[in-house]
């Protein structure tokens, strides 16, 4: 199987990190190493990482928190990474026991394979954060999207539906990333840096392979994101998709 390099992006919720970590340990393929992409968090994030280093192959990947950097945090992380295939999750995304098994079979050159995410409510989140035993990370994963079905050439997604990539469940080749030179480090604050890449790797010849009935992630509750920069964010990646003649319209892309 191909050896995978995870990454969890992570910004001052470390109880989340905690049962992320916890569902990480669980896993039927462990990962060569864990970088946590940390976009300037305080001590307690600090001390969950502590708290799990010894039982986890961890790197804790910290830049100073000026603003909302997660493009920035992700590529810093990826430079620590020593395996060829990178996997992107973010740090309030619980994995299912399989989940890393599934991105390394899926794993291939010249493709970005895209994983799901089922959102779990507020109530089921809250529950599973006060919990200490392992019931609560199963209850997570419920329900059609964490069925597994091979699908053989049915994964490999025309480059219409690429609006459904999102980098809180990714896999690609590190080669493949660097190509593009990563996320584009111009988007700061919430918003469309996950489809800005799409778009340049498309355009390098990477397409899109679905994880989707294999690799699925159960999203913890938590409130929205601030919006203030969301403009300035679309505002870039319409110059993006203007540069190579493709259609961008609130985060789905499209060639002409």
């Amino acid at each position: 199987m191909t050896p995978i390099s995870l990454i969890i992006t992570t910004y001052n919720r470390p109880d989340a990190l905690d049962m992320v970590l916890k569902s990480v340990r669980r896993q039927s393929l462990m990962p060569a190493e864990v970088i946590v992409a940390d976009d300037g968090s305080t001590r307690e994030t600090r001390e969950t990482v502590a708290k799990w280093s010894g039982k986890l192959p961890l790197i804790h990947s910290w830049l100073p928190d000026h603003g909302f950097r997660a493009a920035r945090s992700r590529n810093l992380a990826a430079i620590k990474t020593t395996s060829d295939y990178i996997v992107f999750v973010d740090g309030d995304c619980l994995l299912p026991k399989t989940f890393l098994e599934s991105h390394s079979r899926l794993a291939e050159p010249q493709k970005l394979v895209a994983g799901g995410r089922k959102l779990l409510s507020r109530a089921q989140t809250e529950f599973i954060l006060t919990q200490t035993d392992q019931t609560p990370l199963e209850s997570a994963f419920q329900g059609p999207k964490f069925y597994r079905f091979p699908l053989g050439e049915l994964r490999n997604i025309h480059k219409k539906n690429s609006g459904s990539v999102r980098s809180c469940n990714m896999g690609i080749f590190k080669d493949d990333f660097f190509q593009v030179s990563g996320f584009d480090e111009q988007y700061i604050g919430w918003g469309r840096e996950d489809t800005d890449l799409v778009l340049r790797l498309l355009n390098s010849g990477v397409s899109i392979k679905s994880a989707r009935l294999a690799a699925c992630v159960a999203h913890l509750w938590h409130p929205d994101e601030s919006r203030e920069c969301l403009k300035a964010n679309e505002n870039l990646l319409i110059d993006t998709a203007n540069l190579y003649k493709i259609r961008a319209s609130k985060g789905v892309v499209g060639y002409l």
